[in-house]
């Protein structure tokens, strides 16, 4: 099968139970797989060059400085970023072929696709949630993701061309349990409080108090999670809480650095 002049990136760790599924769907086609691991202990690496993959280490830095990291090694200006959870359904394979059956517009900087929640299995708690339509395959020319450190806004920023939309899912495999979500989402508020620490962003006590119940009815109500029942009501409140701690976290960071430097002043 001829090779797309399309380069396809993902950043992992510790992902051997999900990454061949996704790699699986685009290793056929794709004229490169570039993945940059942060210290996988598991068969990641291994499955990953399997496929065909050119694996690459890099010290986890957060997601936006990892993927546009990724995104540097790849050799062709086209580029689809991938997370190690979300697999390609045949419609999208199909369309992402035919785009490049032809000559691009060099008016285009990239296409928004639709990604979906894709369930463990038909049983599984948790089977409805809010689509969204994201930027994922896109022209390094014309975009970029911006490389902070600590950011997880992993998303490409547009600056020139114009985003079109292209047909098909990107399935989101996310959930393996309740307790891989924790897992994730207390490293994720880690980092996200660093960053706002780092930017010097005071977090106040009303803005704290309001945090939780605000986030919980956006992803009960809004992200429709209650319609998964019981499950939907937990997983509400562990993604509340990841905001919360976020926001908390920076706020204890910057409380201990001024009891640091109070006690530095009186020594």
């Amino acid at each position: 099968m001829m090779k797309l002049p399309l380069s396809v990136y993902y950043i992992t760790l510790n992902e051997e139970e999900r990454l061949p599924e996704s790699l699986e769907m685009v290793k056929e086609w794709a004229g490169e797989i570039i993945v940059v691991d942060s210290g996988s202990t598991d068969r990641t690496c291994e499955l990953a060059e399997a496929a065909g993959a050119r694996v690459v280490y890099r010290e986890w830095e957060g997601f936006a400085s990892q993927k546009a990291y990724a995104a540097s090694l790849c050799v062709n200006d086209w580029v689809l970023d991938l997370d190690a959870d979300e697999v390609l359904s045949d419609t999208l394979v199909r369309n992402i072929k035919q785009l490049f059956s032809k000559p691009i517009s060099p008016d285009v900087a990239g296409y928004r696709m639709r990604w979906v929640l894709s369930s463990p299995n038909p049983r599984h708690p948790f089977r409805h949630d809010k689509s969204k339509k994201i930027l994922r395959l896109y022209n390094r020319k014309r975009a970029a993701i911006h490389a902070e450190k600590h950011s997880n806004d992993d998303r490409p920023r547009v600056h020139t061309g114009s985003v079109l939309e292209l047909k098909g899912d990107v399935l989101h495999k996310t959930l393996i349990s309740l307790e891989q979500m924790e897992r994730k989402y207390t490293q994720l508020s880690s980092e996200q409080a660093r960053f706002l620490y780092g930017k010097g962003r005071r977090i106040s006590t009303p803005r704290l108090m309001i945090e939780f119940p605000l986030k919980f009815l956006k992803y009960y109500l809004i992200h429709r999670q209650v319609l998964n029942g019981w499950f939907g009501f937990s997983v509400s409140v562990v993604a509340a809480n990841r905001n919360f701690m976020r926001l908390a976290k920076a706020r204890e960071l910057q409380v201990l650095e001024g009891i640091s430097r109070s006690g530095g002043e009186e020594r």
